[in-house]
């Protein structure tokens, strides 16, 4: 009985395949023999007939195998790039061939499963030169594949990146089951300085352009956000205070409120000088943080400097520049 199943088994294989000749024929018994080995848990015996199977004849059938395979070894990244390549022969073929439809639903099906049970990493390398070699976990990686995710056991994943003339990179970085990761890298000549870039100097000249004041620009950022901060206050004070003298103009019938008023008279006093202080000092403090920034902040600004960049906020009605109207 045993023996019949197998042969009906087989004669389908050798229909869905379409294999001819005694090439064919070969192929088509070490394709029966390695699903029998497969039905027999000898999964490690099974893989190499049937990549043997899938490079002569290039069937989803045997590439579906393979994956099961590798799946049953514990090699789940690399059971999982056959998997879905299988989806993409068999949704190919299928498109021509009904007979590759069942291989497609299945692959998808199982690539379903694994994707729960791998990560992915993109790598990407700026500018890589000819030549450059990368490893996950060990493990080779094609140059066409840098870019796209690759699938990896789940946890931490180390990579490793090498070029000529290149200082060797490593990282390590952490990738959880059902996700993805990426990792971009910029290789470094072997003397520590920057890969040069390759894109031209738009000015025409080769110099290098030394950088300086670093520190003070980035002191010169901070500057200036306490100044906006300050102006923010001011805005929120002013409003506040504008907002209570509205209430009481309309509630006293523009005379002199009365002395019940007077706790609220003083609050608006309050929140107008908070107001005024808040926008003279953030003023200040963001025209020195842009000092900073545009000019690396110089230990000796002379006098043209400070006058461009001086700001002197005018309070008041009519003075042309920021004002606060009302009073209490």
């Amino acid at each position: 009985m045993r023996r019949s199943v197998w042969f009906l088994i087989l004669g389908a294989l050798l229909c869905a395949l379409s294999w001819s000749g005694p090439a064919a024929a070969d192929t088509a018994a070490k394709f029966a023999q390695a699903v029998d080995l497969f039905t027999a848990n000898k999964y490690d015996e099974a893989l190499p007939l049937f990549r043997e199977a899938h490079a002569a004849s290039g069937s989803p059938n045997a590439r579906i195998y393979i994956a099961r395979c590798l799946r049953e070894l514990g090699q789940v990244p690399a059971a999982y790039e056959e998997m879905k390549g299988t989806v993409a022969d068999a949704t190919a073929r299928a498109e021509s061939e009904s007979k590759y439809v069942p291989t497609r639903d299945s692959a998808a099906a199982e690539l379903a499963l694994l994707e729960r049970r791998v990560g992915k990493l993109v790598v990407a390398i700026t500018a890589p030169p000819p030549d450059t070699a990368v490893q996950i976990n060990g493990s080779d990686l094609d140059a066409a594949r840098l870019g796209v995710p690759v699938a990896v056991n789940p946890g931490s994943v180390v990579v490793l990146v090498r070029a000529p003339g290149k200082q060797t990179i490593e990282r390590t970085i952490d990738v959880p089951a059902g996700e993805t990761r990426s990792l971009a890298l910029t290789l470094t000549d072997e003397a520590g300085e920057p890969a040069v870039d390759p894109t031209p100097d738009p000015t025409g000249g080769g110099d290098e352009v030394e950088s300086s004041g670093g520190g003070l620009r980035i002191a010169g950022f901070v500057v200036a956000g306490l100044g906006l901060a300050g102006i923010g206050v001011f805005a929120a004070t002013a409003s506040m205070a504008q907002s209570d003298y509205d209430e009481l103009d309309e509630a006293c019938g523009g005379t002199t409120c009365p002395s019940s008023e007077q706790g609220r008279i003083d609050d608006g006093r309050t929140l107008t000088t908070v107001a005024n202080v808040s926008l003279i000092a953030g003023a200040v403090l963001a025209a020195g943080g842009v000092a900073m920034i545009i000019f690396g902040g110089p230990s000796e600004p002379d006098e043209a400097a400070q006058s461009a960049l001086s700001v002197a906020p005018i309070l008041g009605p009519g003075a042309g520049g920021i004002t606060l109207g009302g009073r209490f």
